[in-house]
């Protein structure tokens, strides 16, 4: 006999993605793609709910009737959601350039720093690192939940995605006509840029990653910080930067972080696939 009480305590998620679940059976299911059933497949999987028969027991009190009613209910609405709507082309596309971006954004950031290759360049590769910390500390802070149909745990506001692109996307545009000027090319890339990284901010909306407020606030940080640190780069660092050897050091060793964790991150994806 499967008693309720012992299968909770046994599964320490089970109360998280039962109570997402739940909320989810009110949402219309044909409006999501496969990756939004994430959580009652992780469920069905690792919980084994669908072939968890609930045994009749003689007496049970309302309350235990009540439990029992909503697992089958539960388990019903598992079982009818193993057949997925059809997912388009444009939908596999904007999933996996979702899943790249923390790879296309870095490694244009990479490129414009490569391409400055001055002290600038180093005092913007230590803003990113800062602007990191200051959304992780945000986060907490705030401790903002992301959307029922994610699978992911952390808080979401602000989004991190959306303020490191417009951070990365400002201060990159910065640079670009600080060196060139303004000009024709200056502005495609400036427009570009802009486009791009308000779409792929976009898509962490589209993907039920972040709520549209989430992914709003993050971009303002992002462009504010940008401004700010690059305003404090001309207006005090510089000078500083020039003159103490201290400052020389802290400039280079944010930089030096900021390259460590790139690394860092393709070393911990590549064995994540693998």
């Amino acid at each position: 006999m499967v008693e309720i009480n012992s299968l909770v305590s046994n599964q320490p998620r089970f109360n998280h993605c039962l109570n997402r679940s739940f909320e989810l059976r009110y949402l219309n299911a044909t409006s999501f793609s496969h990756s939004k059933f994430v959580c009652l497949s992780e469920l069905n999987s690792k919980i084994g709910l669908s072939k968890v028969g609930l045994v009749k027991k003689t007496g049970l009190s309302s309350k235990e009737k009540k439990t029992s009613l909503r697992m089958s209910g539960h388990e019903a609405f598992v079982k009818d959601s193993v057949e997925f709507p059809s997912v388009s082309a444009v939908d596999k596309f904007e999933a996996t350039l979702n899943s790249q971006t923390k790879w296309l954004v870095n490694i244009y950031f990479l490129a414009v720093l490569l391409w400055r290759n001055d002290a600038e360049s180093l005092w913007a590769a230590t803003g990113s690192v800062i602007n990191f910390v200051i959304c992780l500390t945000l986060k907490k802070t705030l401790n903002q939940r992301r959307p029922i149909t994610t699978m992911k745990y952390d808080p979401g506001m602000p989004s991190a995605h959306a303020q490191c692109i417009f951070y990365i996307s400002l201060i990159s545009i910065f640079s670009i006509i600080e060196k060139l000027g303004v000009n024709e090319f200056t502005m495609m890339i400036t427009t570009i840029s802009l486009a791009c990284g308000s779409y792929l901010s976009w898509l962490r909306v589209s993907q039920q990653f972040h709520t549209r407020s989430q992914v709003v606030i993050g971009a303002t940080i992002g462009c504010t910080f940008s401004i700010i640190w690059s305003w404090l780069w001309h207006a005090i660092v510089y000078e500083a930067f020039v003159s103490y050897y201290w400052v020389r050091t802290s400039v280079i060793l944010g930089a030096a972080t900021f390259f460590l964790g790139f690394i860092s991150y393709v070393v911990r994806h590549s064995i994540t696939h693998q």
